[in-house]
């Protein structure tokens, strides 16, 4: 078993009732998937094997998915929505600053620190050599999602002279890993097993405070 599968398979209750709005096979597919990838890893895992898990027909794994990497992003997509709530990709302009983006910061700590997101890191850190195509899914369905979130809304702070980020794209990434690390870092080397709701506030408090010094208007 691999060290991402260590541990109560929390990933594959999670995903099912992450997945909204879905038919039942469909949720049986990613949560079958879910299980097979944190247990194996992403190059052992056939479609073969995840209709076999979700026992429904190789067929109907693909009248859902075109591909495994698709696969992996359901997986990653269905976490991210339970973990951090679709609210989190509507970011109202109107609303104060520093507690929408503290909010943001919260949320983004929370999924990205979370045992389950870790795992999913961890997988994709060790293939993404061999399968350059996780490494895409994952960067567009999470990192790249979340500045892509981020970049028109600071764009509009700029633009109404409430923030100074000409390149709203480089200021958002910025964002991120101000929010990042050093927490992300410790949970995926292993050094930090856990953290607590109150260490995350804290420091998504901290990320935003200097992000809005560094980004304040002159």
């Amino acid at each position: 078993m691999s060290e991402t599968a260590k541990g109560d398979n929390v990933l594959t209750e999670r995903t099912v009732a992450g997945v909204q709005a879905h038919s039942p096979k469909r949720q049986a597919i990613v949560a079958a998937a879910a299980e097979l990838f944190l247990r194996s890893g992403y190059g052992a895992v056939s479609m073969d094997a995840i209709a076999a898990k979700a026992e429904v027909s190789k067929r109907t794994v693909y009248s859902h998915f075109s591909g495994k990497d698709e696969l992996f992003a359901a997986v990653m997509m269905a976490h991210c929505a339970l973990v951090a709530g679709e609210e989190a990709f509507d970011l109202d302009p109107d609303q104060d600053m520093r507690a929408l983006l503290t909010d943001l910061g919260v949320r983004f700590l929370t999924l990205v620190t979370s045992p389950e997101a870790v795992a999913l890191y961890r997988i994709v850190v060790a293939e993404a050599e061999r399968f350059p195509e996780l490494g895409r899914t994952f960067y567009e369905n999470g990192p790249q999602r979340w500045i892509s979130t981020l970049t028109p809304y600071l764009g509009e702070k700029d633009r109404r002279g409430q923030l100074r980020a000409a390149d709203p794209e480089t200021a958002a990434s910025f964002l991120l890993y101000l929010l990042k690390d050093p927490l992300h870092m410790r949970c995926t080397l292993g050094v930090q097993g856990t953290v607590t709701p109150a260490e995350i506030e804290a420091h998504a408090a901290r990320a935003v405070g200097t992000f809005l010094e560094l980004y304040a208007p002159r």
